[in-house]
């Protein structure tokens, strides 16, 4: 009997290495589950709602110009000084009364010999001292070949034809578009106006069209007025891709200017 309880009561090695894995196996589980119930407390992930979709409606206004101002009045000096030259001429020589020779020459002169014995040609309306080619009634220290009412010692200058003339309107300027986008609305929405502050407000960009139909010297004439830079970008980059079939004058490319206002709304 005594034998048979030694017998059962004897260690197993297999027994004590199967129990020994279990409880390694339990014991990693166990930290296992811990530190992972430990790390979702830390992310602490919310569910938040999709983004809704927004809608920009821009709206063009066409604005006429205001007629270019009258060209300024003549210096007052230059009148006066011509009033001055005009007093410095000299009164012309009385004609000496004509006395009937005693003798008649056979051939009369036409050729008058000045003081200085020179032979000067007779011209009607001359001035003593004149230059010979002079035109009749012509300013003391004028140019010859002058231009009646011109400035004395004023350049003529040729106006370029495409040259650019005063701003015309809006409306004009947009009957020869042949490609005119409007600000993209997706980037105005992704703006700091378009998704926080969502005030409208109004950008004027001036620009000019060139003799080959392109926009040039855009400038932007007034900020949108809730100083957002980005913005007065967009509508300026606008308007650089427009193009526009070539204004003629006179049968020759012009270069015209206007301005274009933007008025920007957000939803």
């Amino acid at each position: 009997m005594f034998e048979h309880y030694l017998t059962y009561q004897k260690s197993d090695p297999r027994r004590q290495r199967r129990i020994a894995i279990a409880s390694v196996v339990s014991g990693t589980l166990t930290f296992s589950g811990i530190i992972f119930v430990w790390a979702a407390n830390k992310m602490n992930i919310t569910k938040v709602d999709p983004p809704t979709v927004q809608f920009l409606m821009v709206q063009m206004s066409a604005e006429e110009a205001a007629p270019p101002p009258p060209p300024p009045p003549p210096p007052a000096a230059a009148e006066t000084q011509e009033e001055e030259e005009k007093e410095e001429i000299p009164e012309e020589d009385v004609p000496e009364e004509i006395v009937q020779p005693k003798e008649t020459p056979d051939k009369v002169p036409d050729v008058k010999k000045s003081a200085g014995g020179a032979k000067t040609n007779a011209v009607p309306g001359g001035v003593p001292g004149g230059v010979p080619g002079g035109v009749p009634g012509g300013v003391l220290g004028g140019v010859l070949g002058g231009q009646l009412g011109g400035q004395l010692g004023g350049v003529a200058t040729k106006r370029d034809a495409t040259q650019a003339t005063a701003p015309k309107p809006i409306a004009v300027v947009m009957g020869n578009a042949i490609y005119k986008p409007d600000p993209e609305a997706n980037k105005l929405a992704a703006t700091k106006a378009g998704m926080f502050d969502k005030r409208p407000g109004t950008v004027s960009v001036f620009f000019c069209v060139d003799v080959d139909g392109k926009t040039a010297d855009v400038k932007l004439k007034k900020k949108f007025p809730h100083n957002d830079p980005k913005v007065d970008e967009i509508c300026r980059d606008t308007v650089k891709k427009w193009r526009f079939k070539p204004f003629m004058v006179g049968g020759k490319a012009t270069k015209v200017c206007s301005e274009v206002d933007f008025n920007i709304k957000f939803n």
